[in-house]
């Protein structure tokens, strides 16, 4: 299956937003599965999911008020 994918990175060192939906979904529906790249030191290495789930649950505009937990 091809899904559409989302990217939200501000520079620097900030955190990497990444979600994945089925084509056409809005980006406030609850279809979304998010994941965080963080750093260590200057690389991205660690990944997240929101709320540990991998599930397609989660709204892409909301991304950012997430806890996010590397499973």
């Amino acid at each position: 299956m091809k899904l559409q994918k989302k990217i939200d990175y501000s520079g620097g060192s900030n955190p990497i937003y990444v979600g994945e939906s089925v084509p056409g979904s809005s980006p406030a529906s609850a279809k979304w599965r998010i994941y965080k790249i963080t750093y260590s030191s200057t690389n991205p290495e660690i990944t997240s999911w929101a709320d540990g789930s991998k599930d397609f649950i989660k709204v892409w505009t909301s991304r950012t008020t997430y806890t996010y937990i590397t499973t």
